[in-house]
């Protein structure tokens, strides 16, 4: 089992501007980490945060379905210790919708080939003997699919399925691969979801505890954690459960 103590250590964080990004990133900052690469597709949105931490905290144009900003963003980066996959949208669209292929198209760009890539440009500074990790924001409707989100769900059971295929590749390096399935989180990007939200300062923390103590998988709220719960023990239940979320 990998531990990944991040006092010291160099990371790298998307989407960091906002809700889950920017708390993994106060919250690594504050555990000690050396220095946070945040990746935002607008780079002024990370104004607040550079002067708040100055040089342990440096901006990085980053749009993940931007092949070029990707690549610009990596040759920015000598050294890494700790990867975060946080981008991502939540593209409304059921699989009989007639936004179906639209929002399947936009979820898939961002959360699933959009991670991919990055990962991809910086695997090779995370090969390297000390202890490293890569941590891929999921979601619980990862691990069912909810018809009023049907084509989001599809794209981050993609995630969950990406993440176990990392975690294999990488099993002989002194990496932890981590997935993380929040429920409902209080952000942006789940302002219309009408259900009850934890706090994004919340799962940073549980996430980056994760690290400390070697978690492969993260439910860091409460609803997250009995469908966790459920899924590992019966995970038809997750689906029959899920299906009642017609919206």
């Amino acid at each position: 089992m990998t531990q990944v103590n991040p006092k010291g250590k160099i990371a790298l964080v998307s989407g960091a501007n906002r809700g889950i990004g920017k708390a993994i990133t106060e919250e690594l900052l504050a555990k000690g980490a050396e220095r946070v690469y945040a990746g935002a597709r607008k780079i002024e949105t990370l104004n607040e945060l550079k002067a708040q931490y100055g040089d342990r905290l440096v901006p990085l144009q980053l749009d993940v379905t931007d092949q070029n900003s990707i690549e610009n963003a990596a040759s920015q980066i000598s050294d890494l210790d700790i990867l975060v996959n946080n981008a991502g949208v939540f593209a409304l669209g059921g699989v009989f919708s007639s936004q179906a292929v639209p929002s399947l198209k936009e979820n898939l760009d961002v959360n699933v080939w959009g991670l991919l890539n990055l990962s991809n440009a910086v695997i090779d500074p995370l090969r390297k003997e000390n202890e490293t990790a890569i941590i891929n924001i999921s979601s619980v409707a990862g691990l069912g699919n909810m018809p009023m989100a049907a084509t989001y769900s599809v794209s981050k059971a993609a995630v969950h399925s990406l993440t176990q295929g990392m975690r294999a590749e990488l099993a002989n390096n002194n990496t932890l691969v981590m997935g993380v399935y929040p429920g409902p989180i209080d952000t942006d990007m789940a302002a219309g979801v009408d259900m009850e939200k934890e706090s994004p300062q919340n799962v940073a923390k549980a996430i980056v505890a994760g690290l400390s103590e070697g978690s492969e998988d993260i439910y860091p709220d409460p609803m997250s954690n009995q469908v966790g719960q459920f899924y590992a023990g019966n995970p038809k239940a997750v689906e029959q459960q899920f299906a009642g979320f017609t919206g």
